[in-house]
């Protein structure tokens, strides 16, 4: 393993961190160690968060017959949560790429973290391209329309049943993630 990271620290040498190539061989493991603990860590935050949002705050602006979308209007309320995803998800996915490029030549855990990986990243992308532009269609309704129609009504509750599935993958990935970090603590370095 250490070669490997040789090669791809090697550029510490020319950009003038010559130390950065030895502080990172030498503790690779320690490093994919801490790394998959903050991530499993991070993920169990994450799912505590959408549990939240899930069972408190959707309920809240989509429920009934006649969903209260202006909870959504972010001109006059503070519910706009976009800031606080886009941060938490970025810094997560920093630390799922180090654990995945310190953790891949473990023997039973690389292989198996990079399925969670591609797995996580396809909800993710999942997540962009429906969940993020129908809560933004969404807000753009709260501030334009006083009624909702039978259409925003079936979409709201097409997203809420969507969410659902959605919450329970990043629940079952973070749970997969468990006997990684256990099998971990086995490894010596």
């Amino acid at each position: 393993m250490n070669g490997n990271l040789e090669n791809c620290f090697g550029f510490a040498l020319t950009i003038g961190i010559p130390d950065l190539n030895s502080i990172v061989s030498n503790h690779s493991i320690t490093i994919a160690k801490y790394s998959l603990f903050l991530n499993l860590l991070i993920y169990f935050m994450m799912n505590g968060a959408q549990i939240f949002e899930t069972f408190v705050f959707i309920p809240r602006w989509a429920s009934g017959n006649e969903p209260n979308l202006g909870i959504l209007n972010t001109e006059f309320k503070s519910a706009d949560l976009k800031y606080f995803w886009i941060l938490f998800h970025s810094i997560h996915e920093i630390i799922f790429l180090v654990s995945l490029f310190f953790c891949y030549q473990i023997e039973g855990i690389g292989n198996y973290l990079c399925f969670l990986f591609i797995l996580h990243m396809l909800v993710r992308a999942w997540t962009i391209i429906y969940f993020a532009n129908k809560i933004i269609w969404f807000q753009s309704l709260a501030s334009s329309i006083k009624k909702n129609s039978p259409k925003v009504i079936n979409e709201i509750r097409k997203w809420i049943f969507w969410n659902y599935f959605r919450v329970s993958i990043y629940l079952g990935i973070s749970i997969c993630m468990i006997p990684l970090a256990i099998r971990i603590l086995k490894v010596n370095g």
